[in-house]
């Protein structure tokens, strides 16, 4: 069932349609209680009988409520709308890595801040017991204040679950381009902890670089291969330019073997910190506490201290006579200009 466009449903008006594909259709909604604009997720009603399906949705709903982090997309709710499972969440403004990457390569300390920010995500999540396993920039959105929100759960498993298998992985539906994906996930394990959220996300970094993944093929195929068995070329190969400090830290990431990536998200962050040239942190200001210099004595003045005090009476007086002079003086001003 589609919802149409301008009609008010539930507590729900819909405004347009964002995108639309197996896992369901997305739209923008303005929620009539809150006086907020989300995103609806809607789960297909011909695929309310695939066991398989429905479960991976529900999954969704329970991991994205679970995960509240700043770069991570914010949930909302899970409701049936006219007998329909949906899910809503915060409606991002800005635009996907994947978008940015049509342009060609970003700066790379641009590019250093936003792994950043997806790799404080990622600790995060992996902290949760939560592995994404569709790390991609097709999955990362730029805000306009350079925030970066990690999306796209479609995937994502929590480690405890007794039915991570191979479902949802390779071949699953849904599942974004196969350059950013995992030897692991290549080879169908179903022994997938946060290391293949990591090989992911340096095969992001790589691309974020250089323009490119590292392994851009014409067939899907060549691609897993490649995944499997080749070693990338160094970034710094393939931008001349790129600081060759920067090769050693996507390149560990880009392990075949997961003992030999970064074992987690704070050892890759911490890795990043070695770098000469940083970006400044996008982690808020915090107020300094400045200490004064403690106020010099000052010396009393000896003739100050011989005048003698007047009586309090005699300085007011002092102060009216002033005050007439003073009026009298700019009233005779103001007349002789007339």
């Amino acid at each position: 069932m589609r919802f149409e466009l301008g009609k008010t449903v539930g507590d729900y008006e819909f405004l347009d349609v964002l995108d639309a594909s197996q896992g369901g259709r997305a739209y923008k909604v303005k929620n009539v209680l809150a006086q907020r604009i989300e995103r609806l997720k809607v789960f297909p009603k011909e695929l309310q009988d695939d066991r398989e399906r429905v479960d991976r949705f529900l999954r969704e709903i329970k991991i994205q409520a679970s995960l509240v982090h700043p770069n991570i997309i914010t949930f909302y709710n899970a409701t049936q709308v006219e007998g329909q499972l949906v899910m809503t969440t915060e409606l991002l403004d800005g635009a996907t890595l994947d978008e940015r990457l049509e342009t060609g390569p970003l700066p790379w300390p641009e590019a250093v801040g936003y792994i950043r920010q997806a790799l404080s995500a990622l600790a995060y999540a992996h902290e949760q017991g939560v592995v994404h396993r569709m790390i991609s920039p097709a999955n990362m959105t730029v805000t306009p204040e350079k925030v970066l929100k990690l999306t796209g759960f479609d995937l994502a498993k929590a480690t405890t679950d007794p039915q991570l298998t191979r479902a949802g992985m390779v071949m699953a539906p849904g599942l974004g381009s196969l350059e950013y994906i995992s030897p692991e996930q290549v080879k169908g394990s179903s022994d997938l902890d946060a290391r293949t959220d990591l090989y992911s996300l340096g095969a992001v970094f790589y691309a974020l670089v250089t323009g490119k993944p590292p392994f851009a093929f014409p067939s899907q195929f060549e691609v897993m291969l490649a995944h499997v068995n080749q070693t990338s070329a160094p970034p710094s190969e393939k931008l001349p330019g790129l600081p060759p400090e920067l090769d050693p830290l996507i390149l560990k990431a880009l392990a075949k073997d997961p003992a030999q990536r970064f074992q987690s998200a704070k050892e890759f962050r911490d890795a990043l910190e070695t770098l000469s040239v940083v970006p400044q942190q996008e982690a808020p200001l915090v107020p300094r506490l400045v200490e004064m210099p403690k106020p010099v004595p000052v010396e009393p003045v000896p003739w100050l201290q011989s005048l003698p005090q007047l009586p309090p009476n005699l300085i007011a007086l002092g102060l009216f006579t002033f005050l007439i002079v003073a009026v009298a003086f700019f009233s005779f001003l103001k007349l002789s200009r007339l």
